[in-house]
């Protein structure tokens, strides 16, 4: 059995939308892991450049209510017991890729699959490209932690190993940037590219990615 990649994609969107905006890593990643998109369930507006490429796709869909960093809590996330229900049936997941508000769903995904395992990772790493800063919420309703983002961290930060894809031109550049606290400075890997709030179109720079990706699997 090949090893097995969660692919998460961002909010107003869905899986099939995804799987084209991906499709330049989807194909440097499938020469070593099988790729299972999964959309999220909640209904919503089309995201950012959706339209009009996209339209007659929909429904799109989001994982969360986003929210000002101020306002988010544990009921902005109605969606992880859907992730969680597809991690446990569907996987086993040997990596998580995600995007935008996927990667903010992503880091929920796995902080709290670790927290269930006592620190054990869940996955061999996780690739964010333009991912949104985290909101403050855990699965717990009666720890409603400080209503900033920074609060956030002290929850803990994923061990995974982690390679995050930050563009310079992406309007969410400053979210982004934040992101990058919440993983494990020492299993973690930044990228710095050019170009907007998308997946990367680059062939070398995907098949850079995808190696860095096969490499932490087999222990290299």
């Amino acid at each position: 059995m090949r090893p097995k990649i969660l692919m998460i994609h961002g909010g107003g969107t869905t899986a099939d939308i995804f799987r084209i905006q991906a499709r330049k890593l989807d194909a440097a990643l499938s020469q070593f892991f099988d790729l299972h998109y999964v959309s999220a369930p909640i209904e919503c507006p089309a995201g950012p450049g959706v339209l009009p490429f996209f339209a007659g796709m929909d429904p799109f869909l989001k994982w969360m209510h986003d929210q000002p960093p101020d306002l988010e809590d544990l009921d902005t996330f109605p969606a992880l017991d859907d992730m969680l229900e597809v991690f446990h049936t569907e996987g086993p997941f040997d990596g998580v890729v995600a995007f935008s508000q996927g990667a903010k769903a992503a880091l929920h995904l796995l902080r709290h699959l670790e927290r269930e395992r006592g620190g054990e990772k869940a996955v061999d790493f996780v690739i964010t490209v333009c991912p949104t800063c985290p909101f403050q919420g855990i699965k717990d309703p009666k720890d409603r932690r400080s209503p900033y983002a920074k609060a956030c961290l002290e929850l803990g930060k994923v061990q995974t190993e982690s390679i995050h894809v930050l563009a310079s031109g992406d309007p969410y550049n400053y979210e982004s940037e934040s992101m990058i606290d919440f993983f494990e400075p020492s299993a973690r890997k930044v990228f710095r590219i050019e170009g907007g709030h998308h997946m990367p179109m680059d062939d070398g720079f995907n098949m850079k990615l995808a190696a860095m990706a096969a490499r932490i699997y087999n222990g290299i």
